[in-house]
């Protein structure tokens, strides 16, 4: 009962949501599968066909077909679409669309689609879509070796170091002394200092972070992060960090959260074929962007000059790498 109240009380919110523009497209659309099951009802057909051009119900004539259906459960928050993955809940979403539906059918009575803003936005939006999709498949895939030399020439952004630290908090900053009161930032840094020298000097570093490093995360692991890859950590701090070969500690470091003595463990390189996906999509990316490049240079543009009169100045900028 509670969960039906749920759904019956979000579904009011759904026209509202869409009409208003709390909704946001999105270009990643995902089938409408986790709403399907065995016995797909729909209102107008007792056929049991389904795809995305398949009829699953009508208002006032007009047909919604399935990918139509899909396509406006997507534009819903991630948290609604939760509210309405059950059969109730796409029942409870139907209700809603019929309610967008007839208010669309108001519209091209009332002439709507004529209102120059209107027909502004839905040229963007058409664009936009059209765009998205084209560019998905504008090219093809990459092939093995296209991914395999990405991945050869960016080997060192693909490697992850193990990193240990102790924290040595400081009066006003971000972490609290576990144990009394937090140090001024000089008696951080010497204590700091302090530790640093004893590591370097054969002190087990696990013992040490246990028993004076103020991230209590990660004290009780005996300091460790975890592994760590180029640009995961903040600058000031990786600046520090890189330049140290496996068992090396570093000098104290300060941040906001207070006073770091890091350790580098062994430097690991993720393999090919458990980046392959991720690659393949960034040289795809890389080449569509590089092709739309040329289509532009080839483009014949002609800019208003009253409206554009930076148009003349210049050439168009070229796209920036991802």
């Amino acid at each position: 009962m509670r969960k039906d109240i749920v759904i019956a009380i979000a579904g009011i919110a759904i026209v509202a949501a869409i009409c208003f523009g709390l909704a946001i497209w999105k270009s990643d659309r995902k089938p409408f599968s986790s709403l399907r099951s065995g016995s797909t009802t729909s209102t107008s057909a007792t056929s049991t066909t389904t795809g995305p051009d398949h009829v699953i119900m009508r208002v006032n004539g007009d047909a919604v077909t399935e990918s139509e259906f899909a396509a406006a459960f997507s534009q819903l928050p991630q948290e609604m679409q939760q509210q309405f993955s059950s059969e109730q809940g796409k029942q409870a979403f139907a209700e809603q669309m019929v309610r967008l539906k007839i208010l669309e059918q108001e519209g091209r009575k009332m002439g709507v689609e004529k209102d120059p803003k209107v027909a502004g936005q839905l040229a963007a939006d058409h664009t936009n879509i059209i765009a998205a999709a084209t560019a998905q498949k504008l090219l093809p895939p990459p092939n093995d070796a296209a991914v395999q030399k990405f991945y050869e020439e960016n080997k060192k952004n693909f490697e992850a170091t193990e990193l240990s630290h102790i924290l040595v908090a400081y009066e006003g900053g971000a972490v609290p002394a576990r144990n009394g009161k937090p140090l001024s930032q000089r008696d951080a840094l010497k204590k700091a200092q302090s530790i640093a020298q004893q590591a370097r000097g054969g002190a087990d570093f696990a013992k040490l972070a246990r028993e004076n490093s103020d991230d209590a995360a990660s004290a009780d692991k005996g300091g460790v992060l975890g592994p760590f890859s180029p640009g995961m950590l903040p600058p000031e701090i990786e600046s520090h960090v890189t330049p140290l070969q496996p068992g090396q500690v570093s000098d104290p470091v300060p941040s906001r959260f207070g006073v770091h003595v890091f350790k580098v463990g062994a430097h690991t390189s993720q393999p090919l074929e458990q980046l392959r996906p991720s690659i393949s999509r960034r040289v795809q990316q890389q080449a569509t962007l590089e092709r739309v490049e040329q289509m532009r240079k080839a483009a014949k543009v002609d800019f208003d000059p009253k409206f554009f009169p930076e148009a003349a100045k210049a050439p168009p900028p070229a796209a920036k790498k991802p």
